[in-house]
């Protein structure tokens, strides 16, 4: 039986909630799974960046299946087909999406199930942080606490009063390179602005209140480091208009999450237009979030 996994992307940090929160977007990574009788795989891609994306072993969603299947003693081989609307390395969770995508098809594959923390655990293992992971699997606002070797995750639906504007620039940017900028620490009142930042944010969204303001992503421990491998984003981050409730860089970048209660066209306007100033094309993506996750639209032969 093949297993159809549908799987959002992900935009982590939120401004000043630096490797805790993330939330799920309207684009998405769907896998058809086959099992097959010998050991043998095969990959096939439909999708954006195509040139990022190997089709033999080395593939990621191939790579986590076969390991994850031999660490629990299954040896048999597979088909994978992927659809892909999620851009690899520009800051939207793709690596998080096929690794929570493979586990799930898993699942499926070895007649097994895991509960949420046990997956999430698993994915953030593979990924090396929670946030993205979490997201992908649960949908919408997701907070993520790693303990230990365990991962807790929240979630709760975007309030219904914000939309969604993704802004996508046409180069990537490995999360490697912009790791290796931030600091190795931060003074106390950079720890308490993001900290009194993140708790405000978190209140209100968990609270369902779409009532946000620009001054809660002024975040203190990456934009301002990141700002220099990406052209124009300072820029962005100081943007203010009617509609605009916040933006944000997503991930590691070089994508950019814009947050607004109304004008979305002309909010993603302005900011491909700072970009542009700046000699960078972008592609802007108006979007609804993604509240269901993986684990709410996948399953046997698909939803």
């Amino acid at each position: 039986m093949a297993h159809r996994i549908c799987v959002p992307a992900t935009s982590a940090n939120f401004g000043c909630l630096f490797d805790c929160a993330a939330v799920a977007l309207g684009l998405y990574l769907t896998l058809r799974v086959t099992p097959r009788s010998d050991g043998a795989l095969t990959v096939k891609y439909q999708g954006v960046t195509p040139d990022r994306i190997p089709l033999d072993e080395t593939n990621l969603v191939a790579r986590t299946i076969r390991q994850t299947l031999a660490g629990w003693g299954k040896s048999h081989g597979f088909d994978v087909e992927i659809e892909n609307q999620i851009p690899v390395g520009v800051g939207l969770g793709s690596s998080a999406a096929a690794i929570v995508g493979a586990l799930a098809a898993c699942q499926g594959l070895a007649d097994r199930v895991l509960l949420d923390e046990e997956l999430l655990s698993l994915a953030a293992r593979i990924e090396g942080h929670p946030d993205n992971v979490a997201a992908a699997w649960l949908g919408g606002f997701t907070l993520s606490v790693q303990a230990g070797d365990r991962v807790i995750s929240y979630s709760r639906p975007l309030p219904a009063a914000l939309k969604l504007v993704l802004v996508v620039p046409d180069y990537p940017l490995s999360t490697e390179k912009a790791r290796q900028v931030l600091p190795q620490s931060y003074s106390r009142d950079d720890a308490i602005h993001n900290l009194q930042r993140a708790a405000m944010v978190t209140a209100r969204l968990f609270s369902r209140s779409g009532d946000l303001s620009r001054c809660l992503f002024d975040d203190r421990w990456h934009q301002p480091y990141r700002a220099p491998l990406i052209p124009g984003l300072s820029k962005v981050l100081e943007l203010n208009m009617p509609g605009l409730a916040g933006v944000c860089l997503s991930g590691a970048g070089p994508s950019i999450l814009a947050l607004v209660r109304d004008h979305a066209a002309e909010v993603g306007d302005a900011i491909r237009g700072i970009l542009a100033d700046h000699g960078v094309a972008a592609e802007v993506r108006l979007l609804s979030p993604d509240n269901r996750g993986a684990k709410g639209c996948s399953g046997p032969g698909g939803p």
